[in-house]
């Protein structure tokens, strides 16, 4: 279940919450739990990805010691 981060304008406490995405579009999570405003504001921020193998994988990224990326 994703997380959001929201901010409240009404009284500037940031919180967060876990809702599945059609909770998320139905609009839940929108109120804020400090004051119960819903002048609230979602926070973008950025999360970590990790693709491919942690074993037994290759990586041509220079950061790995592989050329330069392009064939």
């Amino acid at each position: 279940m994703p997380s959001y981060e929201y901010i409240c304008r009404q009284c500037d406490a940031p919180y967060e919450v876990r809702l599945s995405m059609s909770a998320y579009a139905a609009g839940e999570g929108a109120t804020c739990p400090a004051c119960g405003s819903t002048k609230v504001e979602r926070r973008f921020t950025a999360v970590g990805v990790m693709t491919g193998s942690r074993t037994g994988g290759t990586c041509a990224a220079p950061s790995c010691g592989g050329g330069s990326g392009f064939t």
